[in-house]
């Protein structure tokens, strides 16, 4: 029998359809993509992944350098969003579908998976260019210059020239993945009527009906041939969208107009889960983004990426937490930051959460927290990578007033509020910036010779702070203008310097927990528990804080490490401005110092003579007094109380009682 002749028009047709809409293949199916990857060694995108990532919001990341400015100082430094976000998407699946094997009676869906894992893919849409100094330096930056720059925004639409509140890239995130949908030609119905149903059709794109979960048979065990809309569980709906955006969030959604900060400092706006609600699956919204602990499959990837790719640290970490995760009853380590513990705060701020098995993973654990204090010591805050990060948000700064993005009236500062020209905004932006035909830009150009000559602003000096160490708490906790101020009154005016010139940079390095040990913050379960994983959501197992004498040779004595560092932008190749700025800084240093000893002098006697007072009037000449009975004494001021809640009136007090004791004796 001859076969079917199919005409050509018709064959094209069809092939195109199933690369576009065969969003049922199998793993092993030609609708499934491979793609290798230095830290993961595979990862694998079914055609509902690809379809996503082939879209222009999702391709921006590819001119996203996933470290900014960091290749100018460690040559090989040069991998984008792109990278981090299919890593991040691969880990999540990983470690959701570890979970679901290990503890099928958790009801882990495929549908589940792939929210997740889309997440994961989609997490870090909102960023702009190189890197953190979009959202941080350059903002800060331009508040400097605002007084410099009134008139110069007369031109952009007055809806868009209020930057909201709080904003974060994340919330840029949302926005971005709103518009992926639309490129589709989908759009996210959160209606009751809709919420359950396909995402709602606005256009030219894909059918929504078809959008979803790949690799499933029918309950008769044929699989679908691509010509008919997956079965109604299987369709990734308007609920599973907003659950991404959920995961991507941390948490619920903030209103319209409202950045995920300030909605959830408010207290007038009432935040509620609608992704997966009441189907004790909170722990999901721990794996992108973990607020309890920190450890989740973002920090995996992109601790493990910088680290690979700047050969400064290790990956080793990653598969054994994978391997070990389950989810188990534990209590809140931060409820005010969770919404599970805010919606039920008669629930003992217990709930389900991801752990892990002791006492095997407790020393991964550290390794991974220890990761990110390297990470931030050796890339995100070398000396060189930031003062070249501070050159970047000076050319963004200077550029802004002058520069429209193509197709908008939207500077550079307000890309984030229009996703149409943001999706634009890549790091590129200052190649642009060098080829416009424009007078007003020539400072900035200026600016990107001297950054491509890499003729950097430079170091003049790091001061370490302690908690230890008085003097050194005051200087932190002198303001960056003060400290500006000072040395600019001690310069010597040849120097001709002013208040631009100088950059005052408070560096901080961590665990993830400020002055805490993240280890503390993570639920462990014991093997002999592990069994009972297997249980239903009701019945699981209490997971526990690990005591830090079980892993004590792997803590560090101190989490947190504080410095100041000066930086200046005047070309120095004979170092004489570094010098001279260096002895300015110093000379303020030797004068904080000094008023502090003088301090410390003046509070030891007054303390002494407060002590021998309160001794009398309880007439007992033989017993110390407590040191809440100092903190009461009239002699002691407000500001001495607060010196020693920074640890220095201990020694302030113990050196009166030693004295106090001495006259006794």
């Amino acid at each position: 029998m001859p076969s079917t002749i199919i005409p050509d028009e018709q064959k094209q047709q069809k092939m195109q359809q199933d690369s576009q809409f065969n969003i049922r293949a199998p793993i092993d199916e030609p609708g499934t993509i491979r793609t290798n990857d230095d830290v993961h060694t595979t990862i694998r995108l079914c055609p509902a992944t690809k379809t996503i990532i082939d879209t222009p919001q999702m391709q921006r990341l590819r001119g996203l350098k996933q470290l900014g400015t960091a290749e100018l100082v460690y040559t090989t430094a040069t991998h984008t969003r792109f990278e981090h976000s299919l890593g991040v998407g691969h880990l999540a699946e990983k470690k959701l579908k570890g979970i679901a094997e290990r503890q099928p009676r958790l009801g882990i869906t495929e549908k589940d998976i792939l929210c997740v894992k889309i997440a994961g893919l989609l997490h870090d849409l909102g960023h702009g260019p190189f890197s953190h100094v979009y959202d941080g330096l350059f903002r800060k930056e331009l508040k400097k210059k605002a007084s410099g720059y009134v008139g110069l925004y007369n031109d952009v639409p007055l809806d868009c020239r209020k930057i909201v509140d709080g904003w974060k890239h994340e919330d840029s995130s949302l926005s971005m993945l709103d518009a992926l949908l639309k490129s589709l030609g989908l759009e996210i119905d959160d209606s009751e009527d809709g919420l359950d149903k396909p995402l709602r059709q606005i256009g030219d794109g894909i059918d929504a009906t078809r959008f979803g979960i790949y690799g499933y048979k029918q309950q008769e065990d044929v699989w679908y041939d691509g010509t008919q809309a997956l079965p109604r569980d299987f369709v990734l709906t308007s609920r599973d969208w907003i659950f991404v955006k959920e995961l991507i969030a941390g948490g619920p959604l903030p209103p319209k107009g409202m950045s995920i900060k300030a909605a959830k400092k408010s207290t007038d706006v009432k935040l509620e889960i609608v992704g997966r609600k009441g189907e004790n699956k909170e722990y999901l919204y721990d794996i992108i983004s973990n607020v309890h602990s920190g450890l989740d499959v973002d920090k995996m990837d992109y601790f493990s990426r910088d680290g690979c790719r700047t050969a400064t640290g290790e990956s080793a970490f990653n598969d054994f937490l994978l391997e070990n995760a389950y989810v188990a009853k534990g209590r809140c380590d931060a409820p005010e930051e969770c919404w599970k513990c805010s919606g039920e705060p008669c629930n003992e701020h217990f709930h389900l959460m991801i752990c892990y098995q002791s006492p095997k993973t407790i020393n991964t654990a550290m390794s991974f927290f220890r990761q990110r204090f390297n990470n931030y010591k050796n890339i995100y805050e070398h000396h060189k990578s930031k003062a070249s990060s501070y050159m970047i948000s000076d050319i963004l700064a200077l550029a802004d007033p002058y520069y429209r993005l193509p197709g908008s009236k939207l500077p550079i500062s307000l890309a984030m509020s229009n996703p149409d020209a943001y999706v634009k905004l890549k790091d590129s932006i200052i190649d642009i910036i060098e080829l416009t035909d424009d007078d007003n830009l020539q400072p900035a150009k200026e600016l990107i010779e001297r950054y491509r000559s890499r003729k950097l602003y430079k170091r003049v000096t790091e001061q370490p702070v302690s908690s230890n160490v008085v003097w050194t708490q005051e200087l932190w906790q002198m303001d960056e203008e003060k400290i500006v101020r000072d040395i600019l009154e001690q310069s010597d005016s040849y120097m001709n310097l002013n208040r631009s010139d100088i950059i005052i940079d408070k560096m901080e390095m961590h665990f993830g927990m400020k002055e805490e040990n993240p280890v503390s913050h993570m639920r462990f379960l014991p093997k002999s528990l592990i069994i009972e994983t297997r249980n239903k959501p009701e019945d699981l197992p209490v997971a526990i804080k690990v005591d830090e004498s079980n892993y004590e040779c792997d803590t560090s004595k101190s989490y947190l490490q504080r410095s100041i560092r000066v930086f200046h932008k005047k070309l120095d190749d004979d170092g004489i401005v570094s010098k001279h700025l260096k002895d300015c800084f110093n000379t303020l240093v030797e004068r904080v110092k000094s008023e502090c000893t003088q301090d410390s002098y003046d509070d030891t006697a007054s303390l002494s003579d407060s002590v021998v007072d309160f001794g009398a009037n309880i007439n007992v000449c033989t017993q110390s007094p407590t040191k809440s009975d100092v903190e009461e004494s009239p002699f002691v001021s407000n500001t001495k109380k607060k010196r020693r809640m920074n640890g220095f009136g201990e020694t302030l007090f113990k050196s009166a009682i030693d004295r106090l004791d001495q006259r006794h004796r």
